[in-house]
C-alpha cells in the first residue's frame, strides 16, 4: 500500500505549544530514504524547541525507529525497502521533517539497520542519547573503538579512565556502556537509588551526585583520571567535572554552552562543546551559534561508521549485545499523547529512564 498524501505530525503553534495535524507526505530528497514510523523516544531537547525555539508550523521530535518505505534512486547507504531502521533527524527545526509523525524523510546513510530481536523502543534510543554519546567519546575524547565481535574487555584498576558525570540520564547510559566496550574503568555519579542499574550496564565506580566532596574523591583517587562527559552541563556541573579530573588536568565534552566559571577554573582543562545535530550533515544555527558545513560535513562522516544500516559499529553492538541501550518507559497513548510525555520531561518527573510512544506498527 502507498504511503497517504497527508499525514499526522505533531507541528508546533502559536504560544509555544505543539498540535496533531494533517501535513504533507515530505518527499524523498538525495540520498535519502522514506520511513514510516513505528516508535519514537523522547529528549529534553524536544520539548525545549516546542517551548523556546521552533516557529509555528515545524514537525516536532529526533528519535525514532520505522520501516524503510521508499529509497532514492541515489542512496547510498546500506538499506533497501522493509529494512527496520532507527535514528534520529532534527525536530523542530524543519516544517517537512521531525520523528514526531506518521512519515519522515532522513539520510540513508545515518540510519542502524535494527538487529532481531531488539525492542523498537530500545531501537530509538540510540538516536540522539546514543549518537551524542559516540561523537563525545570517539569523536572528541578520542577513546578507541570498541570490537563488536570481542568479548566485553576486562577491566582492571590499570584500565583507562573515564568520567560520566551523570550516569543514569539517557546519553550517560549509553556513555557507561560505550566506555566499558572500549575497555575504560568508568567512573560515574548519580543519584544512589541508580548505582546498581549503572553498575549493571559497566560502571566501575559510582558516586553520589549531591555529595559535595565527590569531585575530590574523584580526583584522588584516580589521578590519572583526564577524560571526562558532563551529561548535564548546567548549574554548576561543568565545574564539578574540571575540580574532577587527576593532577594533569585534561578535556571535559560538555552538552551545553560552556560555562564560564568552568573555563576559568583549571588552565590545564580543555572544554569541548558538541551537539549531535551537527552528524544530521545540514548546517544550522542553535540559539546564537552557528555550525557550518564543515564541522557538520565531518562529524556526519563520523557517525557514519556507528550507523549506515548493518555495517555500522551501533548495529553489532547490539546484535552482540555488548550495549543494551536505555532503560525505557513505554507510554500509552500514541502520537496524540506525546505532549503530555514532553510536559512530564520539562516538569523534571523522568529518572534513570527513557520515555517512549508507539506511533504505528507493521
Amino acid at each position: 500500500m502507498s504511503p497517504p498524501a497527508q499525514i499526522e505530525a505533531l507541528v508546533t503553534a502559536d504560544a509555544h505549544r505543539a498540535e496533531v495535524k494533517l501535513v504533507p507526505l515530505p518527499k524523498l530528497e538525495s540520498n535519502e530514504v522514506l520511513v514510516k514510523v513505528l516508535n519514537v523516544t523522547l529528549n529534553p531537547t524536544d520539548w525545549k524547541h516546542i517551548a523556546l525555539l521552533s516557529p509555528p508550523g515545524n514537525i516536532a521530535g529526533c528519535d525514532f525507529c520505522g520501516v524503510v518505505e521508499d529509497v532514492a534512486p541515489d542512496a547510498k547507504g546500506n538499506v533497501k525497502v522493509g529494512d527496520k531502521v532507527a535514528g534520529f533527524v532534527h525536530g523542530g527545526k524543519y516544517s517537512d521533517r521531525g520523528s514526531f509523525a506518521q512519515y519522515l524523510n532522513t539520510s540513508s546513510e545515518l540510519v542502524m539497520k535494527v538487529p532481531e530481536g531488539l525492542d523498537n523502543d530500545v531501537a530509538s534510543s540510540v538516536a540522539v542519547a546514543g549518537e551524542t554519546a559516540a561523537l563525545a567519546l570517539f569523536g572528541r575524547l578520542g577513546l578507541p573503538n570498541p570490537d563488536p565481535a570481542k568479548e566485553l574487555p576486562e577491566i582492571t584498576r590499570d584500565s583507562p579512565a573515564l568520567l560520566v558525570w551523570a550516569g543514569s540520564t539517557a546519553v550517560g547510559q549509553y556513555a557507561v556502556q560505550l566506555g566499558r566496550a572500549a575497555g575504560y574503568r568508568v567512573i560515574t555519579t548519580a543519584s544512589p537509588k541508580n548505582h546498581e542499574l549503572l553498575k549493571s550496564m559497566g560502571a566501575y565506580e559510582t558516586h553520589d551526585y549531591r555529595d559535595e566532596s565527590t569531585p575530590e574523591k574523584i580526583a584522588k583517587a584516580h589521578p590519572d583520571l583526564s577524560k571526562a562527559l558532563d551529561c548535564i552541563s548546567e548549574n554548576g556541573t561543568q565545574s564539578l567535572c574540571v575540580r574532577s579530573l587527576g593532577e594533569q588536568g585534561g578535556e571535559v565534552v560538555v552538552l551545553l554552552k560552556p560555562e564560564s566559571d568552568a573555563i576559568k577554573l583549571r588552565d590545564s582543562v580543555k572544554i569541548t562543546h558538541i551537539l549531535a545535530y551537527t552528524c544530521l550533515g545540514r548546517p544550522f544555527t542553535y540559539g546564537k551559534a552557528e555550525f557550518g558545513q564543515d564541522i557538520v560535513d565531518k562529524d556526519s562522516a563520523f557517525i557514519k561508521q556507528w550507523l549506515n544500516g548493518d555495517q555500522g559499529l551501533f548495529h553489532h553492538l547490539f546484535k552482540n549485545k555488548r550495549i543494551t541501550g536505555n532503560k525505557i518507559k513505554h507510554m500509552e497513548g500514541g502520537l496524540h499523547a506525546v505532549t503530555e510525555g514532553l510536559k512530564y520531561l520539562q516538569e523534571g518527573k523522568v529518572s534513570a529512564e527513557k520515555l517512549a510512544y508507539t506511533i504505528d506498527v507493521v
